[in-house]
C-alpha cells in the first residue's frame, strides 16, 4: 500500500511538528485527540437519544399490542439485557452506516473532521468503513471492559501520525475539513 504525500514517513517528525508538514506540503492536517473525543461525545448523545426513542416507541406498541397483557417481567428483562449489551451493536451501525455514506458521522461533521481512506485520501470502501466500526463499537458491548478497550485503543491518535487502532488496521485517517 503506498502512502500519500501528504502524510509523514520521516520518523524526525515530532508530534507537535505534523500539522505544520501537512500544511507545508498543501495536504489535509490530520485530526487531534481533542475534536475526535468530541465528535464521539456528540455521536454517544445522539445514540443515546435514538436509543431512548426506539425503546419508548417499542415499549408503547408492545403495550397496545399486547393489550397490557404481556408478560412483563420477562419483557423487562429481554430490555434490559438489550440496553446492557446492545449499546456496541448501535454504535457498529451508526459509525459504518455514516462513515460508508458520507465519510463522516454526525458528531464528525459537527466539529469539523471527517474518515479518509490512509492510501490515497479518497473516499472509505465497504470494507474499511464496517471494519473501522466493528474494531470500535463492538466491543463496546461488553460492559466496562470494552468501553476500557476501546478508549485505549482510541488513545493511539495522540501519537504522532495521530492514527487510533481501529484507523491503522483498516487503512484509514481522520483529518480535518
Amino acid at each position: 500500500m503506498s502512502t500519500p504525500h501528504w502524510y509523514p514517513q520521516d520518523p524526525r517528525y515530532a508530534a507537535p511538528a505534523v500539522p505544520s508538514a501537512h500544511a507545508a506540503r498543501g495536504g489535509p492536517e490530520p485530526a487531534g485527540f481533542g475534536r475526535r473525543l468530541a465528535a464521539r461525545s456528540i455521536d454517544y448523545v445522539l445514540a443515546v437519544i435514538a436509543a431512548t426513542a426506539f425503546f419508548v416507541v417499542a415499549v408503547i406498541l408492545l403495550e397496545v399490542l399486547t393489550g397490557g397483557s404481556g408478560d412483563n417481567d420477562a419483557q423487562a428483562e429481554v430490555w434490559a439485557l438489550m440496553l446492557f449489551f446492545g449499546w456496541g451493536v448501535l454504535l457498529f451501525f451508526y459509525d459504518w452506516l455514516y462513515l460508508v455514506a458520507w465519510g463522516r458521522t454526525l458528531g464528525k461533521a459537527v466539529v469539523g473532521i471527517r474518515v479518509v481512506d490512509a492510501a490515497d485520501g479518497g473516499r472509505l470502501s465497504q470494507g474499511q468503513a464496517m471494519g473501522r466500526a466493528a474494531l470500535f463499537g463492538l466491543p463496546q458491548s461488553l460492559p466496562v471492559l470494552g468501553h476500557l478497550f476501546s478508549l485505549g485503543e482510541s488513545m493511539a491518535s495522540l501519537g504522532e501520525h495521530r492514527r487510533a487502532l481501529h484507523d491503522r488496521a483498516c487503512g484509514t485517517v481522520v483529518i480535518r475539513d
